[in-house]
C-alpha cells in the first residue's frame, strides 16, 4: 500500500477553539509485493477541529469525505493521526 495525504488547517475563532481544514488523499494498493501496483484512489474533503485541550493540542476532529464513483462518508476522530 502507498499512501499520500495532504492537509490544509486553518483557525476560524481568533483563540482557536474552532479550527478548519481541507484535505485530500491518494493510494494504491498490491496483492503481493512482486506485483505492481493497482490503481489510484482519490479522495477529498473538508472538516471542523474543536480543541478539547490547549497543552495537549487535542482536538475532536468531524469530517466529510468524498470519493470515487459516488463514495462519501462522515468521520469522526478524537486526538490527532500525526
Amino acid at each position: 500500500m502507498i499512501y499520500l495525504e495532504t492537509e490544509y488547517r486553518f483557525k476560524i475563532t481568533n483563540n482557536r477553539l474552532l479550527g478548519g481544514v481541507i484535505f485530500a488523499n491518494a493510494e494504491t494498493f498490491s496483492n503481493n509485493i512482486d506485483i505492481k501496483l493497482g490503481p489510484v484512489y482519490p479522495g477529498w474533503g473538508t472538516g471542523l477541529r474543536i480543541k478539547l485541550n490547549k497543552f495537549s493540542k487535542a482536538n475532536l476532529c468531524i469530517d466529510y469525505a468524498f470519493g470515487l464513483n459516488g463514495s462519501r462518508g462522515f468521520f469522526v476522530n478524537l486526538g490527532e493521526v500525526f
